[in-house]
């Protein structure tokens, strides 16, 4: 994909550090890279990783509820990322 928006990770306890350090930093490095999300199986939520108009980053966990990913102007359920 030449120009991703999103990323989407799902990790095990052994490679959170690597998730939200190494590649979070790699990963906006990406011009176009807006949104981050690191799914954890585990405890069913998502930590949010997104990247503002100016610039700068911005961080939420999510148990439940809307994921709102604009651009490209979606919003999933967290509880949907995990299936049934």
């Amino acid at each position: 994909m030449p120009n991703p928006v999103i990323v989407v990770e799902v990790v095990s306890p052994g490679t959170r550090a690597v998730d939200s350090g190494i590649k979070l930093t790699d990963y906006f490095r990406v011009p176009s890279i807006r949104h981050y999300l690191i799914l954890l199986a585990e405890q069913r939520r998502v930590i949010h990783h997104w990247r503002r108009e100016d610039g700068s980053l911005e961080t939420r966990l999510i148990g439940a509820g809307p994921v709102g990913l604009d651009p490209p102007g979606i919003t999933i359920m967290a509880e949907a990322l995990f299936g049934a």
